[in-house]
């Protein structure tokens, strides 16, 4: 169970809310270069493309909400829709994983990978197990 220092943080109707950030720089086709993420890792899924496994380091009752930024090359223009956009796969919070599966912003949104040399932000919302409802 979750039961860490919290800091207080912004106010919500709903209680308990954990915010999780971090950050992972990719290489080529997707591999992950480092990572600086706290509270969690994450590992690109093997023979998927643009897919990466998230696992928590503690064990929370409920996910709300996943947010990804995709930060790109600072000068040129960014020709390809390709892993812009991302969705969530495979979310088992029994097992504290769960998967975000970037996509072709372009019809027919196939799974791809992002750019080489990408940064993608991380921030997940979780519900603290330790605060009553």
């Amino acid at each position: 169970m979750a039961n860490r220092n919290y800091k207080p943080g912004a106010m919500a109707l709903e209680k308990g809310l954990i915010c999780l950030y971090g950050q992972i720089t990719t290489t080529t086709s997707g591999t992950i270069g480092s990572q600086s993420c706290v509270g969690f890792t994450a590992a690109l899924t093997a023979a998927e493309a643009g897919r990466y496994t998230i696992t928590l380091s503690d064990k929370y009752p409920s996910l709300f909400m996943v947010n990804t930024q995709i930060v790109t090359t600072a000068d040129t223009a960014y020709t390809s829709g390709a892993g812009l956009q991302s969705v969530l796969r495979n979310v088992a919070m029994t097992s504290k994983t769960f998967d975000i599966q970037f996509v072709d912003a372009a019809a027919p949104q196939a799974d791809a990978d992002v750019e080489d040399g990408a940064v993608i932000y991380l921030e997940i919302v979780l519900k603290n197990s330790n605060v009553p409802v």
